[in-house]
């Protein structure tokens, strides 16, 4: 009976639940990540970014990491329970928020560790969800195999009711459609981008109010969606014949029946236009947004070159980004400021479409080299 609903024995259940460490993941299929080689190769090819930090041995040892590192974005991946996973079953979940930060590189060759914690759950008001809803923080914390810590990553999630969420108008809008000279013209603007490299990029150098490189991305296909979901290989969700049937004897509410009458995980929400209209009511597949925080990182990395360390990452996510849009990552210096003796940027960042609709917001922190 309390199946999709937010019922005050279910949030007092939650909130037991905070600040207790989770180790074992409900929403992944490993516990750990060896950072191989390949491994970070398959992750470079998946968000399309070649940095040569990520994939040359000899370019990266001339760098002041001396070995390769692997996209900061992974941290993401190490989050063992998240408000989409964690109480209030058949519950919608939208995210919200997310805060990324870093204390020291990842390199290829360590071992990754994360621990979550529940921080708060309470009830909001919601127009929304008709008044009702939920939000749920969870910080987990990444360390190496030595305990040493890499980062952490914050998310913020508010969940509803089935049944409670009104559909706004700004969800119904026409998936996106191009024609062969807008074709030719995204393979252009791809051919214009620039990664600084090893050229220093200095603290005193950069000025409040210059924008950073855009770069694009898109648009998206449902290759390039399985590409990124493929990164670590089948689990969790991603499992089929008698493993699905446990999973859904295990979270009878999980999954939908699909239109041959067999039980499905919702994931192909993703990447399936016509699951996404059919079951959510939306324009048409979306994507969940880590794909987005990885763009980001990758523009702000872009520009800093391989000298400076990317601090902090908040990413929030006002609209949806659908199938077929096309993503054009955007930066702008909001200020400068130096702690401890380090130099530090401020960048408020954004991503947006080929409609104009903003689809993300958020800043970054930077830490530049002083020029000697």
């Amino acid at each position: 009976m309390s199946f999709g609903k937010i019922t005050d024995e279910e949030l007092e259940r939650v909130k037991n639940l905070i600040d207790k460490p989770r180790r074992h993941s409900s929403m992944r299929p490993f516990d750990e990540i060896q950072v191989t080689e390949e491994i970070v190769k398959r992750y470079a090819i998946a968000i399309a970014d070649m940095n040569p930090l990520y994939l040359d041995q000899a370019y990266a040892k001339e760098s002041k990491y001396k070995n390769r590192i692997c996209p900061p974005g992974i941290i993401t991946f190490l989050e063992k329970a998240n408000g989409a996973t964690d109480g209030f079953p058949g519950c919608h979940a939208i995210w919200r928020e997310s805060i990324l930060e870093w204390e020291n590189p990842i390199f290829v060759g360590e071992t990754l560790i994360g621990v979550t914690y529940l921080r708060d759950v309470a009830l909001i008001p919601s127009q929304f969800a008709g008044g009702r809803a939920v939000k749920q923080d969870h910080e987990t914390v990444v360390t190496n195999q030595n305990g040493e810590v890499k980062g952490r990553y914050k998310a913020s999630w508010h969940r509803f009711e089935r049944g409670s969420a009104k559909k706004e108008s700004k969800y119904k809008r026409e998936l996106a459609h191009y024609s062969k000279e807008d074709i030719e013209n995204i393979k252009l603007e791809y051919k214009k981008e620039k990664r600084r490299g090893s050229l220093p990029l200095y603290w005193e150098e950069v000025s409040v109010g210059e924008e950073i490189p855009t770069i694009l991305k898109g648009p998206t296909t449902q290759v390039s969606k399985f590409a990124f979901e493929s990164i670590f290989g089948p689990g969790g969700w991603f499992v089929g014949h008698h493993l699905a049937f446990e999973l859904f004897e295990k979270h009878p509410g999980l999954p939908f029946i699909n239109e041959q009458g067999i039980p499905e995980p919702p994931v192909a929400i993703h990447w399936s236009n016509e699951r996404s209209q059919k079951y959510l009511g939306l324009p048409g597949a979306y994507d969940s947004g880590y794909e987005r925080i990885n763009w980001i990182i990758q523009s702000i990395m872009n520009w800093m070159g391989d000298e400076g360390f990317l601090k902090r990452l908040v990413v929030r996510f006002p609209k949806f980004a659908f199938l077929g849009d096309l993503t054009r990552c955007h930066g702008r210096v909001k200020g400068k400021k130096e702690v401890e003796g380090k130099g530090i940027v401020e960048l408020e960042i954004w991503t947006q479409i080929q409609n104009g609709d903003i689809t993300t917001q958020g800043e970054a922190e930077v830490i530049l080299p002083y020029r000697k």
